[in-house]
């Protein structure tokens, strides 16, 4: 049960939060509110709604220091941040594989197969093959990839 103090101080911020449409404020008054429920204090509204936007700002502050920030409009397409995601290369293989010219359509197949990750002695046993002849024949076909992969993103 909020105290009838806390309850001022949340009608207050309320009434603030309606009036403003600036981000900064309104994450700062949605910090404020947090603090002011988990305190639940008795302390008069005015105080706690001081001191629960002193807070909040503070804490904003730091999270700027943390981050910084740049204008999307100034960076460009390459200079992103963030981390790297491997799955891209992943996919763009994977395009690759389902239009190049180099593979059959039995190796492109059994390409998809391992890329679905299925297990070598199933794909052995699906292609009636011993699993030791199963992976010559994905060498092969690596080799055959790995060098039209090279040939054809050179010439691009």
């Amino acid at each position: 049960m909020l105290t009838e103090q806390a309850h001022d101080a949340l009608s207050a911020l309320y009434a603030r939060a309606r009036k403003t449409s600036d981000n900064y404020e309104l994450e700062r008054i949605e910090r404020a509110l947090d603090e002011i429920i988990r305190l639940n204090d008795a302390a008069p509204a005015a105080f706690q709604i001081r001191s629960a936007l002193a807070h909040a700002g503070q804490v904003l502050r730091e999270r700027r220091g943390l981050a910084s920030f740049a204008p999307l409009d100034d960076i460009e397409p390459h200079q992103e941040p963030g981390r790297c995601d491997v799955r891209f290369a992943v996919v763009d293989l994977t395009v690759w594989l389902q239009t190049t010219p180099a593979l059959t359509e039995g190796q492109r197949h059994l390409m998809n197969q391992l890329l679905a990750e299925e297990d070598g002695t199933v794909l052995a046993a699906t292609h009636g093959l011993v699993p030791a002849r199963l992976r010559e024949r994905i060498s092969r076909i690596r080799r055959i990839a790995r060098t039209a992969y090279a040939s054809e993103v050179a010439a691009a």
